[in-house]
């Protein structure tokens, strides 16, 4: 690619990453949860993005008429949002491109990674219509439209390769090492991993402000311990803190009574008394 320009932030590719080439309308941009505030002209704009899950699961979306950085922090189904921890942008110049060619570029991704990584938690379209012969019959787009979305998918795919280790850095596989989980079907998102038999709530994880009231008095008390000793504050962790167990855990990040075991899951949707049961 022509004139290509990367940008390291730190120094290293498992910082943020920023790549443009003079060749190419798409810039692109890896940079995780937590700065994304900081790079609003970069996510200004319409394009495809990708949600990094654990060290080896993506979700793949695409904006439609709204700018790549809203569509992020937007919700999403299932439990993306509390178990992402990295964005991918790739961001066009041309903000006429329609819908219907973003879906069809949609598509190709969700076929890239569910043929380059252990999981594509995008649910639609479903892995069976992520094909060529289905884009072509299914948006309805032109000749010249096409040939276009396959020049794009081909730059992005490109600015997919130039990360010399993956797009998932060594950070994310001592993630994985960690035993990642996040916190299922609750309005609070939290994550968290095991370590020396301990259940650790990861720093940025949110903090339930209100509690039920069926909350047990040591959980209430727990709480109140956290919040006073600065772990806590404004809802939402400021360090990683341990627990004995994943329920106290729960407990302490929803501020009521809760079955950790069935409550915290893998990046596969497995919780972890089903990883126990069935033995992996």
């Amino acid at each position: 690619m022509r004139g290509l320009k990367i940008y390291l932030a730190d120094g290293t590719y498992n910082g943020t990453v920023t790549m443009s080439s003079d060749s190419s309308k798409i810039s692109a941009i890896r940079v995780a949860k937590e700065n994304i505030q900081d790079y609003e002209n970069e996510l200004d704009g319409p394009g495809i993005y990708l949600l990094l899950v654990g060290s080896d699961a993506v979700y793949v979306g695409q904006t439609g008429l709204d700018t790549i950085q809203r569509r992020i922090m937007n919700t999403h189904s299932g439990d993306i949002d509390a178990s992402w921890h990295t964005a991918l942008g790739f961001k066009f110049t041309d903000s006429t491109i329609s819908s219907n060619e973003l879906q069809f570029i949609e598509n190709a991704m969700c076929e890239y990674v569910h043929a380059h990584f252990n999981k594509c938690l995008t649910t639609s379209p479903q892995k069976a219509n992520c094909t060529k012969t289905f884009r072509k019959r299914h948006y309805h787009l032109s000749g010249v439209q096409v040939h276009t979305c396959e020049n794009y998918i081909q730059d992005i795919n490109f600015y997919i390769n130039v990360f010399p280790d993956g797009i998932f850095t060594s950070a994310d596989n001592e993630e994985k090492d960690k035993k990642m989980l996040h916190l299922a079907g609750r309005k609070v998102k939290a994550t968290a991993y095991v370590s020396d038999n301990q259940f650790i709530v990861c720093k940025n994880s949110e903090f339930s402000t209100t509690e039920t009231p069926s909350c047990p008095k040591y959980v209430h008390e727990r709480r109140q311990e956290l919040i006073a000793e600065g772990k806590v504050n404004d809802g939402r962790f400021i360090e990683d803190v341990s627990f004995g167990s994943p329920s106290t855990a729960a407990a302490c990040v929803t501020g009521g009574s809760a079955n950790g075991r069935q409550m915290w899951l893998y990046p596969d949707g497995k919780s972890i008394k089903e990883k126990e049961e069935f033995g992996r």
